[in-house]
């Protein structure tokens, strides 16, 4: 495969995985003010400032995670490049990625009331969790280097 080939699939490869963990963290968050939103008592001022702080916190520990992660998967699709095994290396990390986004999505549709007249969310729910299955699976079999 050309190298300029190599390099569009590995960097589109991690562009997307910065996307989806993007939408996973937008949507923590959401899960998180949900999760406190339950503890909520009528006429509790200082609860609007508990929240917007623990707010703050998951904000600042989700970003640095993901530019963490944005800096470790760039390198780990970098040097696939050269070993030739980018799609493999693309479902190690998809594949929990989407796992991922699956938990996230479904504590956030569990805690809205998973109502069951939006059939649609059932079916992004399946989706992440079978794509994300079978690129774990696909994402298995050994990594092996390029003997040079």
């Amino acid at each position: 495969m050309n190298k300029v080939l190599k390099y569009l699939l590995a960097y589109g490869t991690w562009f997307l995985n910065l996307a989806l963990t993007l939408w996973i963290f937008l949507n923590a968050r959401q899960v998180v003010t949900a999760i406190l939103a339950l503890f909520y008592q009528p006429g509790d001022i200082q609860y609007g400032h508990a929240v917007e702080l623990a707010d703050k916190i998951v904000s600042i520990t989700l970003g640095l995670a993901w530019l963490a992660f944005s800096i470790i998967t760039e390198d780990y699709f970098r040097n696939g490049i050269d070993q030739g095994n980018q799609w493999a290396r693309g479902a190690r990390v998809t594949g929990p990625v989407l796992l991922v986004m699956f938990l996230v999505d479904l504590a956030l549709f569990w805690l809205q009331g998973a109502p069951g007249a939006v059939w649609i969310r059932w079916l992004i729910l399946a989706a992440e969790l079978v794509l994300g299955l079978a690129l774990v699976v696909a994402g298995r079999k050994k990594i092996q280097s390029k003997p040079e």
